[in-house]
């Protein structure tokens, strides 16, 4: 599948949402601060297939900066997400976006926008593995007590999705998969491992006990602590994948049985 790059502002549910997804489906993504200048700089040095735009900018820097997207040598297709009326829209085209979405636009729609302009029906995973996966560990959370109100729900998000897919990566968690989250979500790796601690530290307590058993097992129940994140993500890594690979093999035909009338 043919690659491209993309280059996100910061950081609202959704588009940490839309960062897993396209980061899912084998694109490279990179989140910048919602800075003019700072977004100018990663473009001009990322040379992006796709720039989208936010409005915690200005409308007269968000006009500044497509117009010196596309004076760029890559010229990057560009969206905007805006919440504002329809002259700062039409302000928006007339400087060069290629489209103009409202604020609230869900990564699905954000994605066909992308699939349009860049002429690749594949940057979407339709029902495949990626997004079956993706959605799973969004239920996994949310199960455990997880949910977006933390900020280690997206970090954990991605993590999980990560060593499920890469089951060796696990034994690297430190040096390696918060490294990645970081640059995938555009922060410090400090900054996801102590997310994910905490998001982990205060959901515990609120777990259901059967959801516990079922995730941790009996033992779990006497537990004074939470498990360690690496304890945490390695465990619910395996269930969720245990409980996708028992449902495909209940899903294929039976062999070894011939029909009798």
């Amino acid at each position: 599948m043919q690659s491209y790059k993309f280059l996100l502002p910061t950081k609202t549910l959704t588009k940490n949402e839309l960062t897993d997804r396209l980061t899912l489906s084998g694109q490279r993504v990179k989140c910048s601060d919602p800075h003019a200048d700072e977004l100018y700089r990663t473009d001009y040095l990322f040379k992006p297939d796709a720039l989208l735009i936010d409005e915690q900018i200005t409308v007269r820097e968000t006009v500044r900066l497509i117009e010196q997207a596309k004076k760029t040598d890559t010229k990057p297709k560009v969206i905007v997400l805006a919440s504002s009326g329809e002259k700062e829209k039409s302000r928006y085209l007339m400087g060069g976006a290629d489209a103009v979405l409202p604020a609230d636009t869900n990564a699905d729609t954000v994605i066909r926008s992308l699939e349009d302009m860049l002429g690749n029906k594949r940057i979407h995973p339709e029902i495949s593995y990626e997004t079956e996966l993706f959605e799973r560990v969004s239920h996994a959370l949310c199960e455990l007590s997880i949910t977006p109100n933390y900020c280690g729900y997206r970090y954990l998000r991605s993590i999980l999705t990560l060593v499920i897919s890469e089951p060796d990566i696990v034994r690297r968690i430190s040096k390696t998969i918060y490294p990645k989250v970081a640059q995938i979500h555009g922060a410090k790796p400090s900054c996801i491992e102590r997310g994910v601690r905490t998001a982990i530290g205060r959901s515990w307590e609120k777990v259901p006990p059967e959801v516990t058993v079922r995730y941790f097992g009996v033992h779990s129940t006497l537990l004074k602590s939470s498990p360690t994140n690496s304890e945490y993500i390695f465990i619910v890594a395996e269930r969720i994948r245990r409980d996708i690979k028992l449902e495909r093999e209940k899903a294929l035909p039976r062999k070894g049985f011939s029909e009798q009338s």
